[in-house]
């Protein structure tokens, strides 16, 4: 592999917590890669250009890390725009879902398509992800809800993992996302993950992660304890969807069991926010999701990050709750809806999201660290959470090699 060298930086965002707002910057920078790491970083000439390396002009805009979605659901097929309507008019999310819309629409199209219609259908998903300065996502399963279709799901991610170079996949198992109509129970479709899908998806290595959808009419507390109990037990991570619609206590049992990381988390408590804190759980703030659903309760995201909480922000993406891929634009609401500062939004899809996935070689511009990095057509960083809806992407690089943008 070539070296790669990003120079003419106006502004270099290490997010490495050093300065002003632990943003790290250092300013008329360059920044050299090789064997797919950051092997030097620092101001202009403090570094010979590497020979035969591969040049990218910043042309005096900013570098960041590369950006981390890290919760989305974007594997899938289907159309919900009715869905979208009928909100619009009155309905609500459980009013569509109780007629047979929400989740389980999209689970008909999902269990209908082959392996090969799924990657078609995400991999311009991906492509969009990426535009934006997305290196690396989650995507979790979710909408086939039966033992073969979850597993179809998790395969398709693993072969989109082998031909997309150009963006990580971080697979999270969600079989407990809703209830299979086949099932009578959300507890015995518990019982038939744990003792038919996990052992398969983890013979097969699909997932690095596994989750759970805590909330009324979907999983109780004891159904994910369970879950989450064996799929720990078997090595994967755990994360839990809670307090979205309702207080079940999932975020509670995300601080009992130490998960990775909770999402979603309108309806916490003071000591719901502690509990998190204090066990380390990074949570997940979802306002594209809170817009989109027009929520009338915000996530706190203040309340959160004053108790001591690390914050990830990522879009959901979804075809129900979260029909966007954009991370900066979730970012951005993330201060006007969820109370972070503009400066901690950036965090949160930056390092925060790499500390939501457990990945510690990313979310840094540092030496050692994977050459995942960003160039904005903007001095000013914060200028991605500001400038709503505008393409500022300029060069993607991911794992060392220019992703996106053109060489000098």
């Amino acid at each position: 592999m070539q070296p790669l060298v990003i120079e003419n930086i106006g502004t270099l965002a290490t997010m490495d917590g050093t300065g002003p707002h632990g943003l790290g910057l250092v300013h008329d920078a360059v920044v050299v890669c090789a064997a797919g790491g950051i092997d030097h970083v620092g101001a202009r000439g403090s570094c010979a250009r590497p020979a035969g390396a591969v040049v990218v002009d910043a042309h005096g805009g900013a570098v960041l890390p590369g950006l981390i979605d890290c919760h989305t659901h974007a594997l899938f097929l289907g159309d919900r725009c009715d869905e979208f309507a009928r909100r619009a008019r009155g309905e609500t999310y459980a009013q569509i879902a109780q007629a047979g819309g929400g989740i389980r629409s999209t689970m008909k199209a999902v269990r209908a398509a082959s392996v090969d219609e799924l990657v078609d259908g995400v991999r311009p998903r991906l492509r969009r992800m990426r535009a934006r300065g997305v290196t690396t996502v989650e995507i979790k399963s979710g909408y086939g809800l039966s033992v073969d279709d979850e597993l179809k799901m998790l395969r398709a991610l693993r072969q989109l993992q082998g031909e997309e170079e150009s963006i990580h996949i971080e697979p999270t198992l969600l079989a407990a996302h809703a209830i299979p109509p086949e099932e009578e129970t959300a507890t015995s479709w518990t019982t038939r993950i744990i003792a038919e899908l996990l052992p398969q998806v983890v013979a097969e290595n699909l997932a690095t992660a596994c989750d759970v959808f805590v909330e009324q009419g979907a999983f109780s507390v004891d159904d994910a304890r369970r879950l989450l109990g064996a799929a720990s037990d078997r090595g994967l991570k755990t994360r839990v969807h809670a307090e979205q619609l309702s207080w079940q206590g999932g975020a509670r049992l995300a601080a009992e069991i130490s998960a990775l990381s909770a999402g979603h988390l309108e309806h916490i408590t003071d000591d719901d926010a502690r509990a998190l804190a204090d066990a380390g759980v990074v949570c997940e703030v979802l306002s594209l999701a809170q817009v989109f659903l027009k929520s009338q309760r915000a996530i706190p995201g203040r309340k959160l990050k004053d108790a001591g909480c690390v914050v990830a922000v990522a879009t959901d993406f979804n075809p129900g709750t979260a029909m966007s891929c954009d991370l900066a634009l979730a970012a951005g609401l993330a201060v006007t809806q969820s109370g972070l500062f503009a400066e901690e939004a950036l965090q949160a899809i930056t390092t925060g999201g790499a500390q939501a996935l457990g990945l510690q070689d990313r979310g840094v511009i540092a030496r050692g660290k994977r050459a995942d990095l960003l160039v904005i057509d903007a001095v000013n960083p914060l200028a991605l959470v500001y400038r709503w809806g505008e393409d500022l992407t300029r060069a993607v690089v991911v794992g060392g090699r220019l992703a996106l943008g053109q060489m000098s």
